[in-house]
């Protein structure tokens, strides 16, 4: 199949793939699953990237009176307000926080104490919406204020730690996360469910906007020694949060609606339909620096493709390699450069496989990819030689953390907008 063709289908894929995990549909499907008439007392928190969407949802099946509290990114729809819910928005920030994000955080925190303290104690339900980006859209630091907890938050993105370090100092220099918010709304006629879109990997849920509705396993210990590790000198007010088994989760539940595997899943399936074989899914650099994903992922695919090549399979269009999850990329303190980790990857990989007859995509779910207004790239085997013909370098961009413009000027930037969707970022070999 030309390279053209093969483009365009792998972006169908992505397309496909962010329609079918819609967040509203997705939630849509477990309103049956509550009791609403059982509730004299209905509060709804939503926070994350895709907290707008996940309301949609459940908007029209809410009772009249129901108090919602929205946390959702600048120039995302949040849902039209009606007549019998109290509707509260905030304009959060990402990925620091803004102090709209503290304001979001404490009249959650109001509002879940507010619950728990109902004199009469009739059965209450606090309904949590909860999707990655939550953890600086709605924030509220133990000590130092907003400077304090922007600062922290940059330096821990920008140091290259893992995703799992960096919740870690999250949830316990937080009075918000890990565990907080449940511990809040903690009371024996009090309910709480948790709907949640996944977007860090192995399943921790704890890791999902830092858990503000979850139990904690990480220690103060612990945060303190990822600071040690990733921000020596660095100093930030630490506290320890309710653990497996506290009393403050006794009447807790969580429901994992979708995630990274799910968006792997969809898009070999439409790789097997389009004829393709064979499709492997390997998420194994999932959380490599972006360097060393790059190299595992072209030597995989070189290996999959020779595999397919020496067993002569004439009914199949070709050999698929799917792959999930999120690369780390350590950004040069004076970069000015724009561009995300996808597409230091996707160029990466173009480098790795000039002159080769392929085509690559890495895109986020969530339409954003760093600081830039794209999402992610599909490049193929004539990227690098379409850059340097308009007078790019790749190496010279790779080294400044600025691939979004040879990106731009090869044509191969996916932009989709802020989807209201976030299950990490997805990869397409053909």
């Amino acid at each position: 199949m030309p390279v053209a063709a093969s483009r365009a289908l792998a972006l169908s894929w992505f397309h496909h793939t962010l329609a079918a995990l819609a967040p509203e549909g997705l939630v849509r499907a477990c309103i049956p699953t509550l009791a609403w008439e059982q509730y004299q007392r209905v509060l709804v928190v939503a926070f994350g990237k895709a907290a707008g969407t996940m309301l949609d949802g459940v908007l029209p099946v809410l009772p009249a009176g129901t108090e919602v509290y929205l946390a959702l990114p600048a120039g995302t729809r949040a849902p039209a307000p009606r007549a019998t819910i109290e509707l509260h928005v905030f304009r959060g920030g990402h990925p620091q926080p803004n102090q709209e994000s503290l304001h979001a955080a404490a009249a959650m925190l109001a509002a879940a104490h507010g619950c728990a303290a109902t004199p009469a104690a009739p059965p209450a339900l606090v309904l949590a919406l909860i999707s990655g980006g939550g953890s600086s859209l709605a924030e509220l630091p133990l000590a130092g204020g907003l400077e304090a907890a922007q600062g922290l938050f940059r330096a821990l993105v920008m140091s290259g730690a893992p995703i799992g370090d960096i919740n870690t100092v999250r949830r316990h220099q937080s009075a918000f996360k890990g565990g907080q918010l449940a511990a809040a709304a903690a009371a024996p006629h009090v309910e709480q469910v948790s709907w949640i879109l996944a977007d860090v990997p192995g399943g921790d849920l704890s890791a999902v906007a830092s858990g503000p509705t979850c139990p904690d396993a990480t220690t103060i210990e612990q945060a303190r020694a990822v600071l040690h590790r990733w921000l020596p000198g660095h100093e930030v007010e630490l506290s320890e949060t309710p653990k497996p088994g506290a009393a403050a989760f006794a009447r807790s539940r969580w429901l994992v609606l979708a995630d990274n595997a799910a968006a792997c899943r969809r898009l070999a399936g439409r790789a097997r339909e389009a004829g393709y074989a064979p499709v492997e899914i390997d998420s194994t650099a999932d959380e490599w620096e972006s360097p060393a994903a790059a190299q595992y992922l072209a030597d995989r695919w070189r290996r999959l493709r020779a595999a397919h090549r020496s067993t002569s399979r004439a009914t199949s269009r070709g050999p698929c390699l799917i792959a999930g999850g999120e690369v780390r990329v350590r950004v040069p303190p004076e970069s000015a450069g724009r561009g995300g980790r996808n597409q230091d990857l996707a160029l990466r990989i173009a480098l790795a496989l000039e002159g080769e007859e392929f085509c690559f995509i890495s895109a986020g779910t969530d339409g954003v990819d760093g600081s830039s207004d794209a999402t992610g790239a599909c490049v193929d085997g004539a990227t690098c030689a379409r850059a340097r013909a308009a007078g790019c370098d790749p190496s010279d961009h790779l080294a400044r953390f600025d691939a979004e413009p040879l990106l731009a000027a090869t044509g191969d930037l996916i932009r989709t907008g802020p989807t209201g969707n976030n299950l990490r970022d997805v990869r397409v070999f053909l």
